[in-house]
């Protein structure tokens, strides 16, 4: 067996995954309120149908690897050949994917084409597909090496952010907006590739076996295309059935592009969670792996309430400065959504829960039944409520999906984890949620839309959310100020320990250079040779 590099601890891939989410969210809330005023509402309508045309052969291309790469790789995470061998199969599979793919979306561009004014945007964005090939973040997450996708991260954000604001001027310059975020997304993935070899190494042909992980991708993949008919297709249908499809692509863009902002941060424990939730499963720790769920389930209603009440409450004062004028639809379409926050944070969860136990079926079945509804839904309310009914069917899908999740959570018996222990963890969090929902609304009742107010607002709110958990001594609570608090305990160590050292050194240094002087015999006959004198003869001289 082959060693490989030491793999990071659940806290400094949280603190990993916390910055590269970071940047999401921050990414955003920069680019948004400046991409909402130049390309305006149409153009930015005309981005979200292209890219929900482009998802599809980038999730073909994809297949499953996202979640059974990452799972694969973290099963043989302790032996280097196996991970290896893994590693290049799933990369023989994806490039074959890929070129399928490439090949379905070159045949309908040169043939029926995909709409005069949407044709040469797309055509940027197949970009994106050929970058599918080399994307081997799998193999980082598998490996529990958040820092090395925290990089890339950086990387990919940052340099998308300064390409918008120096190339993209003017609302014609759509194209090149998706021409820079194809090509950052393409040499993000690259950059990945030198230091992937820290983990795995060249295998003979011969050992490669790669259709083996045809059917299990497959298996993962269809619930991966069902959850996209409902998170994509909504835009695709919009485009198709609406009255008014640029208007409210770009209303409904910028809404849902909000809310997964907001999600990101909902979501945060259960992407660090999962590679080590395969191992312990695949080790039998089936404790270990529940107790990472009661915990994450904790976080979920810890961050996801509170930011339930804000959207609540502050989506019309927000929308007003972050995207100007022309989005009129956006704060209801925000409060719609709003539920999402709770809901996909513990559908996550259990899904995630679903593939560890190499149950996806199950997973498979809740998406199912989810984007049938959503796609019937859509189609009796798109065009009559545009944008609006495709709102209320995310919502009733997201519903839906975690409502059969649980269900099945319930029937299954085998590694058996509470449910009613997992939602009797909400009351604090419910209450003290009502408490700040409150508190903000009043406060929005008598106070104008602007940047500052929505600060300040906020800011109340969340020291009500936080002094209502302390009184009700949330123990959630008062374990991450426990870890804040060693956090900043081990820090102050440390610096002291350097003090003292570095006094240390210091003193030793002096106390030798103090004994080699001490040594040393300054007689005239030893410093200037014996028998010699050179100095004076007398004192005139």
């Amino acid at each position: 067996m082959t060693k490989v590099t030491k793999k990071h601890g659940l806290k400094a891939n949280f603190v990993f995954n916390l910055i590269s989410q970071f940047l999401t969210l921050l990414i955003p809330l920069i680019t948004t309120p400046y991409l909402s005023r130049v390309l305006h509402e149409v153009g930015n309508g005309q981005i979200s149908f292209c890219n929900s045309i482009n998802s599809y052969f980038i999730l073909f291309s994809n297949l499953g690897f996202a979640i059974y790469g990452q799972r694969e790789v973290a099963r043989n995470q302790d032996d280097k050949e196996k991970k290896s061998i893994v590693f290049w199969e799933m990369f023989i599979v994806r490039l074959i994917s890929t070129a399928i793919s490439l090949g379905v979306f070159f045949s309908f561009y040169y043939t029926v084409g995909f709409g005069e004014k949407y044709d040469f945007l797309l055509l940027l964005m197949s970009i994106q597909i050929v970058a599918v090939i080399f994307d081997i973040q799998f193999l980082y997450y598998g490996s529990e090496d958040f820092g090395s996708v925290a990089l890339r991260s950086i990387f990919l954000k940052i340099s998308g952010l300064i390409c918008i604001f120096v190339f993209v001027r003017t609302e014609n310059d759509v194209w090149v907006y998706v021409l820079c975020i194809a090509l950052t997304t393409m040499l993000s993935n690259l950059i990945m590739w030198p230091t992937a070899f820290r983990y795995v190494k060249f295998v003979k042909i011969k050992s490669l076996k790669p259709w083996k992980h045809i059917l299990p991708t497959i298996i993962i993949f269809i619930p991966t295309v069902i959850t996209t008919l409902f998170t994509v297709f909504d835009k695709t249908m919009i485009g198709l059935l609406s009255s008014t499809p640029d208007y409210d692509n770009g209303c409904y863009e910028q809404a849902y592009k909000i809310n997964s902002v907001a999600q990101i941060v909902v979501t945060l424990a259960s992407s660090v969670m999962m590679p080590r939730n395969s191992h312990d499963y695949e080790m039998g720790n089936i404790d270990g792996m529940n107790q990472h769920v009661y915990l994450t389930s904790n976080y979920v209603w810890f961050v996801s309430l509170p930011l339930l009440a804000g959207f609540i409450v502050l989506s019309a004062n927000f929308s007003d400065w972050f995207l100007g004028d022309g989005y009129t639809e956006v704060p209801l379409l925000l409060q719609i959504m709003a539920i999402r926050l709770v809901v996909s944070g513990f559908s996550v969860i259990f899904g995630d829960r679903f593939v560890v136990m190499k149950k996806e079926l199950f997973w498979t079945i809740a998406v199912g039944v989810g984007a049938a509804s959503n796609i019937l839904i859509n189609y009796l309310m798109i065009p009559t409520y545009g944008a609006i009914g495709a709102a209320v069917a995310t919502a009733i899908t997201e519903v839906m999906i975690l409502v059969i999740m649980l269900v099945m959570t319930i029937i299954y018996k085998k590694e058996k984890i509470s449910v009613k222990k997992i939602f009797f963890m909400s009351w604090k969090y419910i209450v003290a949620a009502g408490a700040m929902f409150g508190i903000m609304f009043l406060m929005q009742h008598f106070m104008r839309y602007s940047v500052w107010e929505f600060i300040v607002i906020g800011l109340v709110g969340a020291i009500a959310y936080l002094l209502v958990l302390l009184l009700l001594r949330d123990k959630f609570l008062f374990y991450l100020f426990g870890k804040i608090y060693g956090f900043l305990l081990r820090l102050h160590k440390k610096k002291n320990a350097d003090n003292e050292v570095k006094e240390t050194v210091a003193a030793n240094t002096n106390e030798i250079q103090q004994d080699e002087i001490a040594k040393i015999d300054f007689t005239q006959e030893n410093v200037k040779g014996e028998g010699e004198d050179y100095g004076p003869k007398n004192q005139n001289e």
